[in-house]
């Protein structure tokens, strides 16, 4: 009741979470521009709004073009910028970072 409306649109509950939540979504967000740019069989969609943030990521391109039913994204987080859903915005938030760098990693295995 004592807050302003914007004081708190990530789900931290003081200035250092929330530098550190924002420092988060931003490696988050190099690191999906790192696997559009490194991993050619990859895809990653990076949506990110007031409300939240969505990654959704597939390995391998080809599987897009399955019949409906069938195509199902190998990630698909979402994380709230809601202080009431902060644990598992930060869980989200380790499941995204890992599925990535496991993308950077396994992308780089056959070139090299």
């Amino acid at each position: 009741m004592g807050s302003t409306p914007d004081g708190s649109r990530l789900a931290v509950g003081n200035k250092e979470d929330k530098k550190m939540f924002e420092k988060e979504i931003d490696e988050i967000y190099e690191l999906c521009k790192r696997v559009v740019n490194e991993v050619p069989t990859a895809s990653i969609t990076f949506d990110y709004s007031s409300y939240g943030l969505n990654v959704r990521g597939i390995k391998r391109k080809e599987d897009v073009d399955l019949p409906d039913g069938e195509f199902e994204w190998d990630l698909y987080q979402n994380v709230s910028f809601n202080p009431f859903y902060e644990k598992e915005s930060r869980e989200s938030l380790r499941i995204i970072k890992a599925f990535l760098l496991e993308l950077l990693i396994d992308g780089k295995c056959p070139n090299e």
